[in-house]
């Protein structure tokens, strides 16, 4: 085998936005998210070069796309921006909310560099102020927004400790003195005089791509959402690295945000699984779960290490020693991806103890199903399964991520699995839709139903699939927003269901590893709380938004330089790449 550190397969989540409330003693969980900040550079900006004052036209263009629009995602980022920041303004809900910028970026116009980058991507309109720290000698660090038009303006930022999580407790304390405007007698006053004042730091939430910046020796940032870094060979300007940028890999980002802006308190900072119901009409609150759908990675999997064999993405019951070159022992291979070093015991073990109490609990035969989008396919995931000898528990595989060389779903007879192809193509690429249509032809999704009505897993459990409703499952993930569908023709939701929690962590060998999950991973209590779950989840009620909330309560020169936040470690040697526009060039 290798002595080389094994390598992370699963990079869905890694590229994802996360969000968390913090507890702490004393906090009022149920107060209102009032005030979103956003850092600007890798957070809105996924890289920041700066503009000149001779660009042309032409070069703005470039420029806009370079810093905003990405390449991962189809479709137009700052639309989904633009149409995410107007969302968290005003929500559903009728709530109002302010919205700010507070960067550390260090180009030489400071303010200035940043206001104009938002308004050439037609940003800055939805922004109430931009703060930008350190204050430089000569230069504004503030920017209001009054009546449609920007006015500069000097906030107190050197009689605060240089540190975001200081800033916004000094803004919390002291609106005024951040927000100019509040002072004058138009709608844009009223608003944020209605909005701000005796504002709590648990109405504040900071969205930015560095850790660092959610806690300081004196304050932390009670509520925040943590946007992915990663390093890629990006357009014409090749290797960068600490990249960033809201649903630059992901479009689940735009969606996470909102909805943690409107429930902050469903996204509790622990690393239990949290399980929740939906409201139902009183004659189907108590129906019965028939069906419990797993995702795999990081819910199953701690994170997913899948070897590069072609032979595990191809045959069924594949194992390390039929690889080609020696890359895993089994044991490894269990180890890395089922077995937690966090908690005591075998976390496989009690895997399949949980597994089989679900199936067999209170005599009901319930169905287990693995919902995924993994790359490798389904066969993959079997092998995996087979290799920790879980893959018995369950009747069927669905992979969302289709590829035409491999086979996107695998069901079991008696004991023998085989390959299918799913109607996964023919619904909205969302989990929700996905079980919705689950729900409606149960037989176009479990092969077994068509096949034959004898056998042993018909009667001890999928012939109870007909008929089945919403109500009747259950999914367990790891990604927030695959509980509801952001398709706007759609109203697909999952009505029950639980949310693993994700941490980042050193692992093994792989160093740290972010968007890690794994039910049960840290919490011998996240085994009980699904079993308790799937018993009985009307008594896990869905938290709602707490209180009613009505209206009333309302490109680039030799000059371009890529920005990084001025605290930032990295050092920076200027360099032009072969390849690119002569009027381009960065710093990195």
């Amino acid at each position: 085998m290798t002595s080389q550190p094994h390598e992370r397969t699963s990079h869905h989540a890694t590229f994802r936005l996360r969000c968390a409330e913090r507890s702490t003693p004393g906090m009022d969980c149920n107060y209102p998210v009032k005030l979103v900040v956003f850092d600007f550079d890798e957070t809105i900006s996924m890289v920041t070069f700066m503009a000149k004052d001779t660009d042309t036209p032409a070069e703005r263009r470039i420029l806009r796309e370079i810093n905003f629009e990405t390449p991962w995602v189809e479709g137009d980022r700052l639309d989904k921006l633009r149409q995410l920041f107007q969302a968290i303004r005003k929500g559903q809900d009728g709530r109002q909310r302010a919205l700010t910028i507070l960067t550390k970026n260090s180009n030489k116009n400071g303010i200035t560099g940043v206001l104009q980058l938002l308004s050439d991507a037609d940003l800055d309109i939805y922004f109430d102020a931009i703060w930008i720290m350190p204050a430089k000698p000569g230069q504004h660090s503030g920017v209001y927004q009054d009546g449609g038009k920007w006015k500069f303006f000097d906030p107190p930022m050197g009689k605060v400790p240089q540190t975001k999580a200081d800033v916004l407790f000094h803004v919390a304390n002291h609106p005024k003195d951040w927000f100019p405007q509040m002072k004058n007698r138009n709608a844009d006053a009223k608003r944020l005089q209605k909005l701000l004042t005796n504002l709590k730091m648990e109405g504040v939430v900071l969205v930015d791509d560095q850790r660092f910046n959610f806690q300081s020796e004196h304050h932390q940032i009670l509520r925040y959402c943590k946007v992915a870094r990663y390093d890629a060979e990006y357009r014409c300007v090749g290797l960068q690295k600490d990249m960033g940028g809201i649903g630059a890999h992901n479009d689940a980002d735009y969606e996470t945000l909102r909805r943690f802006v409107e429930d902050p308190w469903m996204c509790k900072e622990n690393l239990q699984v949290r399980c929740s119901a939906r409201a139902l009409p009183p004659d189907q609150e108590k129906q019965p779960v028939k069906l419990v759908v797993f995702d795999f990675d990081e819910t199953l999997t701690l994170a997913t290490f899948m070897p590069k064999d072609q032979g595990c993405a191809t045959k069924i019951g594949w194992t390390p020693n039929d690889a080609s070159t020696p890359e895993w022992t089994l044991q490894d291979l269990v180890d890395f991806n089922f077995e937690t070093p966090f908690a005591s015991g075998s976390r496989v073990r009690r895997l399949q103890q949980v597994f089989k109490a679900l199936i067999d609990m209170s005599n009901q035969c319930r169905v287990l199903a693995i919902l995924t989008r993994n790359d490798s396919g389904a066969v993959a995931v079997l092998n995996l399964l087979k290799a920790a000898r879980l893959d018995q528990f369950f009747a069927v595989i669905w992979n969302m991520q289709t590829r035409p060389d491999l086979p996107n779903g695998a069901y079991q007879v008696n004991g023998t699995w085989s390959t299918f192809v799913t109607p996964v193509a023919e619904v909205y690429d969302h989990k929700a839709d996905v079980l919705a249509d689950v729900a409606n032809r149960p037989q176009a999704w479990f092969p077994q139903l068509t096949k034959c009505t004898h056998h042993k897993g018909y009667a001890s459990g999928l012939g109870s699939l007909r008929p089945l409703a919403p109500e009747n499952i259950v999914l367990v993930d790891d990604e927030r927003a695959n509980f509801r569908t952001d398709a706007d023709r759609s109203a697909a939701r999952v009505m029950r269901y639980c949310k693993v929690a994700r941490y980042d962590e050193n692992y093994r060998d792989c160093g740290l590893l972010n968007q890690m999950g794994g039910l049960g991973a840290h919490s011998e209590a996240d085994y009980t709380t699904l079993v308790n779950f799937v018993e009985q989840p009307w008594n896990f009620p869905y938290e709602p938004s707490p209180g009613l909330v009505t209206a009333a309560d309302e490109h680039l020169s030799a000059g371009h330089t890529r920005e990084v936040e001025n605290d930032d470690l990295r050092i920076r040697r200027p360099r032009v790449r072969a390849g690119m526009p002569s009027w381009l060039a960065m710093s990195g």
